[in-house]
């Protein structure tokens, strides 16, 4: 009797370390998927744009199409990667990812035409969910039922992290060797370390069970989620503060390059990217005590203000202020959404629920940039385009921060 009352404590003592071993390496593999889709794709986009139009061959509105396919295109890839990967694991996903991210980055740097331009967007576009928030807290809410907020905001910093470096050194290397070149590299080095996570970070997720759990508390369909005015609420505000925040960074270099050099403007992303890592802890902690959606309105009210400022910046060091404090929430406003979803909507079938959310969301980060750079050709002008993304942060506070009840967590 004593022997086998010794195997059953051995037995969760070695369950619990290979919870705990397993929940380090999933936030290290999922750090790593954020430093390269935030560097490459989501701040990458500004490189490309700037870099694009600058050759003088397209026009900056003729680029922001290309935004706008790359996020249409995400809307599909983000509505079945929460599906996969509840139901098949993230594996797979993130190498599908790998190969159309690194073929889209190749075809970036060789394309001669506009529709090859377009084409390698919608691809890139299409694989963008498998890398980027979608998967990352698909992955991450099997194995935190407390402290997801916590584990996201690690994860995410790998964002912080891949913006402040990857954007900088890639101008440099556009600079130094050409952009053909740049892209050439970049693209295989991109799938190698993204097949690399894949293979040796990313585990099985822990066995839950949610029958009793769903017995007693009710799981929502799809149909009667998307039937409720607080699903309505959180995705449009989400997607109003998600869309003006990307519409502010798929410019920003073009913006700032028009006050000072190319280097500088290239500096600035850095600039948000370190303090969006400075803030994104700030909120991680406070959400401990912090209502999420008190944080998630004043995350947007202050990136109005950011924005507000580089609007009438006329000197590098109004410019840096405005980056910075529109920067100080960037992660923020990626990371709340999924944990508002959690907390409205319960962990059981968290990817599902989460990925039409982040529909809208993507819906209108492709519009806004896409609608930034057709004011501008119209203009001439970026500050008609700077307005609409402040009044898009306004909106998003106001509607977001009404209470959220808080709906029981599965096992």
């Amino acid at each position: 009797m004593t022997t086998y009352i010794l195997k059953i404590i051995d037995y969760q003592r070695s369950h619990r370390l290979f919870q705990c071993n397993g929940k380090i390496r999933i936030v290290i593999a999922c750090f790593t998927l954020a430093t390269i889709a935030w560097g490459t794709v989501f701040y990458g986009h500004s490189v490309y744009l700037a870099t694009l139009s600058g050759s003088g061959k397209w026009k900056i509105g003729e680029i922001s199409n290309g935004i706008l396919v790359f996020w249409m295109a995400s809307l599909p890839g983000t509505l079945f990667v929460g599906y996969l990967i509840d139901s098949r694991g993230a594996r797979s996903v993130i190498i599908l990812g790998a190969v159309c991210i690194s073929v889209a980055l190749i075809g970036i740097g060789l394309a001669k035409t506009l529709w090859i331009i377009y084409l390698c967007y919608g691809l890139m576009g299409f694989a963008y969910p498998a890398v980027g928030a979608a998967a990352i807290s698909a992955i991450l809410a099997p194995w935190f039922s407390k402290n997801f907020g916590g584990a996201l905001g690690v994860a995410l910093t790998g964002a912080s992290l891949g913006g402040a470096v990857i954007p900088v050194m890639m101008v440099h290397l556009i600079h130094e060797f050409g952009f053909m070149r740049t892209m050439l590299s970049i693209g295989p080095l991109i799938f190698i370390v993204l097949v690399i996570v894949s293979m040796i970070g990313l585990i099985n997720k822990p066995p839950l069970s949610n029958s009793n759990w769903v017995v007693e508390h009710g799981a929502i369909d799809i149909m009667q989620l998307m039937k409720l005015r607080l699903f309505w609420r959180i995705a449009v505000a989400a997607g109003l503060g998600l869309g003006g925040q990307v519409g502010f960074l798929a410019h920003q270099i073009p913006i700032a390059s028009r006050i000072v050099n190319d280097f500088d403007a290239a500096s600035t992303v850095s600039i948000v990217a370190v303090s969006a890592a400075v803030g994104r802890l700030l909120v991680t902690y406070a959400s401990r005590t912090i209502s999420s959606y008190k944080l998630a309105a004043a995350c947007y009210f202050l990136q109005g203000i950011g924005i507000a400022i580089v609007s009438v910046a006329n000197s590098l060091s109004m410019l840096v202020l405005g980056c910075a404090v529109a920067g100080f929430v960037v992660g923020a406003i990626v990371m709340l959404p999924p944990i508002l979803v959690r907390q409205a909507f319960g962990s059981y079938n968290y990817g599902k629920n989460y990925a039409l959310i982040n529909a809208g969301m993507y819906a209108s980060a492709g519009i806004s940039p896409w609608a930034v750079g057709t004011i501008y050709d119209q203009s001439l002008s970026y500050l008609p385009g700077l307005m609409l993304l402040l009044t898009m942060q306004i909106v998003a506070a106001i509607l977001i921060c009404r209470p959220i009840p808080e709906r029981p967590l599965s096992p």
